[in-house]
């Protein structure tokens, strides 16, 4: 085992990850690239094994105007070792918005298939293969398992849905009956670059969007409001999202003379009407020269939890975002220094105290003080007598630690008393090729003080009340949605005893009633909180300590 190996086992030990470094090395990391352009899909059995399909497209960042070839690669490794499956026959379909758009038999003798894509506008009938004809079962296959495909294959920003059958493996003369052979669906996704001229107080300035999913339309600045807005297609069916690994980033760029958004320090963000807060929008001022580039960044459970709130029927992701007009907070800070050079500078709030959820920002950066971006790291903040209080999880549990595209996170934390408190930080890998240049484990002390919390109510939940008042969510959504907001310390209410009843009990009339009421504005805040209070008090909403 080499010297960094050695590393990442020691890191990972002193922050309590379980992982299998033999492993780690033969089965490629399962990234969350820029729009999903990458995974490592559940195994199936294949033959007498079950086996794993990786398949990417790259290259990993790719919009509609990329120059030059794309790549399709695949490849078979048994889930149990890794290792590579020689000798596989790939049957690829690929199909957009229902669109077919290549259908055909690939063998690779090594076991990686590597796809060369010239895309061209034409008809799936008029798809050429450069390519040699393998014998056995008649696909493409060449000496260095790379065949060219001039097909109308990622030439357009959205989801691309490949379905991969294998027909054979081990040996070029083992041949799968059809209806045994295991078959395997990925969405990959190509993104889409808008750019859009914004007018504001005699000035204008040259906005970008890069959606890494699909298409942006209905572009807006409200100079009014300074809210910029957007919508994207997007298909919220959750039995769908449910099979796939899904990931929505969309980054909007101001130039920094576009002071309203680069000196505002805080923002305010929505999807469908759903506060885009934490880990899911993060600010960069590092990456670019005169530029911010503010990141919406959605993870499947995210994206289930939006999907609780919305109406049935929705068929786009609506983005809004503006800068928060209130004080910039004065933020306290402190770096944690690794030998290698590399640092994390923390920050957060100055005046959020002990009993408040607290948003701290962790941005890495190498010896040269520049962005750090596609690191895996772990955390453990333990209090003044040693005790661990919290620790993070691993996001894959085939590597170790948090993935970060941009490098920087926005974890929250809730500190019940005041006093000092120890961050630990270890960097496991950086970079697209998990380099360890800048691996290292480090921590420092940090003080936290005191206070009470507030309570309050977002005036957006109005929105969710009126829908489940009209019939437009269930209760079951609207139940779902409250708890979700409440544990994550969106809405506060009063402390309020919890039930012993079951969550399938019916909910009363008179509380849909003052939802109805509520949102239109003919109660108060206090009456719609006590019908949320019922609930609780009911069991119907249970909500985790």
């Amino acid at each position: 085992m080499s010297k960094s190996d050695n590393m990442i086992m020691n890191y990972s030990k002193i922050l309590a990850f379980s992982i299998s470094l033999l492993i780690l090395s033969q089965i490629p990391s399962y990234v969350y690239g820029d729009g999903l352009t990458q995974e490592n899909l559940p195994p199936a059995s294949v033959g007498n094994r079950d086996a794993s399909l990786f398949i990417k497209i790259s290259p990993p960042i790719l919009t509609k105007n990329t120059v030059g070839d794309k790549f399709l690669e695949l490849r078979l490794f048994d889930a149990k070792t890794g290792e590579t499956i020689q000798h596989t026959s790939f049957f690829v379909t690929v199909d957009k918005d229902g669109k077919l758009l290549m259908r055909d038999l690939f063998h690779t003798h090594s076991g990686n298939l590597t796809i060369k894509i010239q895309s061209e506008d034409i008809d799936v009938n008029d798809v050429i293969v450069y390519g040699d004809e393998e014998p056995f079962q008649g696909g493409w296959t060449s000496t260095n398992d790379q065949i060219t495909v001039k097909a109308p294959i990622l030439l357009d920003a959205g989801l691309y849905h490949f379905e991969i059958e294998i027909f054979g493996i081990d040996n070029d003369r083992i041949i799968f009956i059809p209806s045994d052979a295991p078959r395997f669906d990925s969405w990959l996704s190509v993104g889409d670059v808008f750019n859009q001229v914004v007018s504001t107080g005699g000035k204008s300035y040259d906005l970008s969007v890069t959606s890494y999913y699909d298409k942006i339309n209905n572009f807006n600045y409200d100079q009014t409001k300074k809210s910029v807005s957007f919508s994207m297609p997007f298909n919220w069916d959750t039995s769908r999202l449910e099979k796939q690994n899904v990931f929505v980033h969309q980054e909007i760029h101001f130039p920094t003379s576009f002071k309203e958004f680069s000196q505002a320090g805080t923002y305010k963000a929505t999807v469908n009407g759903f506060p885009v807060t934490g880990r899911m929008l993060i600010a960069d001022p590092y990456s670019m020269d005169n530029t911010l580039i503010l990141h919406f960044l959605l993870s499947k459970e995210n994206i289930f939890d939006i999907a609780k709130t919305i109406k049935s029927g929705t068929k786009t992701m609506e983005f809004s975002l503006s800068p928060d007009t209130g004080l910039i907070p004065e933020k306290n800070s402190f770096d944690v220094k690794f030998d290698s050079g590399a640092f994390a500078r923390v920050q957060y709030d100055s005046k959020l105290i002990s009993g408040e959820k607290i948003p701290f920002e962790i941005t890495f950066f190498d010896k040269d003080n520049k962005l750090l971006k596609w690191v895996t790291y772990g955390y453990r903040i333990e209090d003044s007598s040693g005790t661990t209080i919290y620790e993070s999880k691993n996001t894959n549990p085939n590597t170790p630690g948090i993935l970060l595209t941009e490098g920087i996170d926005k974890p929250e934390f809730n500190f019940k008393s005041v006093g000092k408190y120890k961050m630990t930080l270890a960097i496991f890998s950086h970079g697209l090729d998990n380099l360890q240049t800048f691996s290292g484990i480090s921590n420092t002390s940090f003080d936290i003080g005191s206070g009470s919390a507030s309570n309050q109510i977002p005036s957006w939940i109005k929105n969710n009340a009126g829908w489940w008042a009209d019939g437009s969510i269930d209760d079951n959504s609207f139940v779902q949605g409250i708890q979700y907001l409440i544990k994550e310390g969106i809405m506060k209410i009063p402390q309020t005893a919890q039930g012993s009843g079951s969550a399938s009990n019916q909910i009363p009339s008179w509380i849909k009633n003052n939802a109805g009421w509520w949102a239109d504005g003919s109660i108060d805040d206090n009456s719609f909180v006590q019908g949320i209070q019922y609930l609780i008090k009911e069991g119907i909403m249970k909500i985790e300590q």
